[in-house]
């Protein structure tokens, strides 16, 4: 069935860009059924009529994730639309993009993308089925989020430096309900970006004795992180 994003139930009717899309492309006629989401958690059956007006049939709610998992990444030279993509698809929170000193794009030249990025996130619901849409906020430099970071029960830096540890030894028997993750670009964060997080009360994290790109990090990361947290 197809699937739409409608952010307000209070006003069943699709965007233009939505309208067009069902109309022109997939060639909805008056009476057929559709599903939408409005981000947030909630999911109705539809009945799609002209112009792009809805009458909602039946609603339902989803649950949030167990943890809820906040992706600090460091905006890398190629594919943080894949990241941004496949973390939606992993049930990510909040993703947070950030400009370090390694970073190689920059930050007037990001300004543009987090329209891009947040569309890319939604397309990535509607495919994966996802009732909750993440918030994607403006790119960051480190040491400003670094100065800010609020309250997680886990926050953690994926490193290669000795000492850290892989997640099942950090977790221990715990399972946290929030975990923050930072993610370094190509090259890693700088031994001082690496010291002011720990510093912020993130723990290293090990992803293994092999170097990963940007993207693998991201993905592998995530997918632990879910695996751990989500499915307990």
């Amino acid at each position: 069935m197809h699937r739409f994003y409608l952010p307000n139930f209070q006003q069943p009717a699709l965007s233009t860009a939505e309208t067009h899309h069902a109309t022109h492309v997939l060639r909805l006629k008056s009476g057929d059924i559709v599903n939408v989401f409005d981000g947030r958690g909630h999911e109705a059956q539809c009945r799609f009529n002209e112009a792009g007006k809805l009458t909602i049939l039946q609603q339902t709610q989803t649950l949030p994730l167990p943890c809820r998992i906040t992706l600090a990444q460091a905006v890398p030279k190629k594919n943080m639309d894949l990241i941004v993509e496949k973390a939606t698809e992993l049930g990510v929170a909040t993703i947070i993009p950030l400009l370090s000193e390694r970073t190689i794009v920059r930050l007037d030249e990001n300004a543009g993308k987090l329209d891009r990025w947040r569309e890319i996130a939604l397309e990535s619901c509607k495919q994966c089925g996802n009732n909750w849409l993440p918030v994607i906020e403006p790119p960051r430099k480190v040491p400003a989020f670094l100065a800010g970071t609020g309250a997680s029960d886990l926050k953690l830096i994926a490193s290669l430096q000795p000492g850290a540890q892989p997640l099942k030894t950090i977790l221990g028997p715990t399972r946290p309900r929030s975990v923050l993750i930072l993610i370094g670009p190509e090259g890693d964060f700088t031994p001082a970006e690496i010291s002011s997080a720990k510093n912020a009360g993130c723990l290293p994290l090990s992803l293994g004795p092999l170097v990963l790109r940007a993207e693998t990090a991201a993905i592998y990361t995530l997918s632990i992180l879910h695996h751990e947290l989500q499915l307990a």
